[in-house]
Formats: structure tokens, C-alpha cells, sequence
């Protein structure tokens, strides 16, 4: 009998792998050792199939379920889960997706898919208490060395086309019988918590600052960013409605700082 790490091995080979030549002489009792190694197969290869379908039902309504189904097949198969935890499975299903000969008309299908992963990320967030303006108060003379925590369930994200009209249309089951889709740069900030989400569009400075804000940069940083955008941002304004709208949760300040 070979050690157990190795009839893991085998295992997965046989189940995702698709070779069970090797598992079989070590599968015994009962009947049909083939037959019960196959149903294990199909229970693995559906149920990574309906993770994926089940996270991008938006993508399924654009590209139809056939080819949904046809392109997630071939994904697990090709790219099968590397981590435990299936809520973390499909990150890389939109470039992968995007990359289908039959999709290849689609030229938007990666933007569309990115966003809906986003959104479906951040909908299984959960809020934290926000901070108070009483807190940056305490920094006031330093705050350029400040990076300010976020909410769990926010995001941002660039598109070359304004897939969020895409979605609004899906979201709100209003999709007209003709619709044209135009290539136009947008910039989105992502919000969810508890099955509940948003996304609303950002001009470019403003999208640059609450980027960097909410990736952990210094509000130095941010403010450096969103000033090449535009030389008249109003960076104190723009910092009190990140915190008002409750979208930062904490600050990290270096050691050498200290409250006034």
C-alpha cells in the first residue's frame, strides 16, 4: 500500500486529472470500482461548474447559458482550484473567458466579467464601524503620512467601455430589444455589504484619490495622484466625503507619529 500523500495524488489525478489508471488497483470492495470513481468525477466537475455559473449569472446573460457552460467546462479543466475555499474560485475566469475564439466578437466580454466578479466579491462583504473625522482631527498636521483602512467591500475599477450601463440592464432586467455599446473610459467606485452593492462612477481625480485611499496608500500619496489628475482637486473636501460616506474603517500612522 503506498503512503497516503501518494494515494492523495493518485486521487486527483483520477478525479481532476482525468487518469484513473493508476487509483484503480487500489480501489477495492463493492462492485464497479469504475462506476463509483466516475460519479465522484461528475459530482466534482458539476459542482465547480455551477460555482462558476452561479458567480457570473450577469455574463451568463450576455453570452448565453451554451456558451457559458461551454467555457466553464473547459476552464476547470484546464485551470482547476488551487485553494480550498471555492468562494475564491473564478478570479481568473474573465481573462480567460475573454480569450474564447467564439466570444472573440465581444470585444468588452473582459470588462463586463471583471466587474461582475468584483461586484459578487464585494456583495459577501461585511461592514466595520466607520472611523470619525474626529480621528484625522488628531493628525491634522500629518496627515500626509496617514494611510486610512477601508471597508471590506470596496472596490474600484477602470474600464475602456461603460460596462456599468451593461449591468445596470441586466441588474434591472430592462435590456431594450437593440442596444449599442460604445467604447468610453469609466472609472467605478464598488460597494457592497451583506448581499447589498453599488457601483457609481468617479471622475478621473477623484477616482485616483479614493483608489489610493482604499489600497492602503498614504494620504500624501493619494493626494499626489489625484493633483496630477487635477492641479484644482480640493483634497481636504474630497478626504471628509471618503470618511462621511463611512468608507474608511481605520488609520495606520508610522511609530514616529504621534496624536496632537
Amino acid at each position: 500500500m503506498p503512503p497516503l500523500s501518494e494515494v492523495q495524488r493518485l486521487l486527483r489525478d483520477a478525479i481532476v486529472g482525468g487518469k484513473p489508471s493508476a487509483i484503480m488497483p487500489l480501489l477495492v470492495g463493492g462492485a464497479d470500482p469504475a462506476g463509483r470513481l466516475a460519479i465522484h468525477r461528475r459530482h466534482y466537475e458539476q459542482s465547480l461548474l455551477t460555482a462558476l455559473v452561479d458567480k457570473f449569472p450577469g455574463t451568463t446573460w450576455l453570452i448565453g447559458s451554451p456558451a457559458m457552460h461551454a467555457a466553464a467546462g473547459a476552464f476547470f479543466r484546464h485551470r482547476p482550484p488551487t485553494a480550498p475555499c471555492i468562494a475564491e474560485y473564478g478570479e481568473d475566469f474573465p481573462g480567460f473567458l475573454s480569450e474564447r475564439d467564439e466570444l472573440s466578437g465581444l470585444a468588452y466580454l473582459l470588462w463586463f466579467a471583471e466587474l461582475e466578479w468584483l461586484l459578487v466579491r464585494a456583495a459577501i462583504a461585511v461592514d466595520v464601524p466607520p472611523l470619525g473625522l474626529q480621528s484625522l482631527a488628531e493628525y491634522r498636521d500629518q496627515l500626509a503620512d496617514v494611510a486610512l483602512e477601508s471597508q471590506p467591500g470596496l472596490r474600484y475599477f477602470a474600464s475602456p467601455w461603460p460596462v456599468d450601463e451593461l449591468m445596470t440592464l441586466y441588474l434591472t432586467d430592462a435590456a431594450p430589444d437593440r442596444y449599442v455599446l460604445s467604447a468610453a473610459a469609466v472609472r467605478l467606485e464598488i460597494y457592497g455589504s451583506r448581499g447589498a452593492m453599488r457601483f457609481d462612477r468617479l471622475d478621473r481625480s477623484e477616482f485616483m484619490f479614493r483608489q489610493a485611499v482604499g489600497t492602503g496608500q498614504t494620504l500624501g500619496v493619494a493626494a499626489e495622484r489625484a493633483l496630477e489628475a487635477d492641479e484644482s482637486f480640493d483634497i481636504g473636501a474630497a478626504l471628509q466625503r471618503f470618511v462621511m460616506a463611512g468608507l474608511a474603517t481605520g488609520l495606520r500612522s508610522p511609530q514616529s507619529l504621534r496624536p496632537l
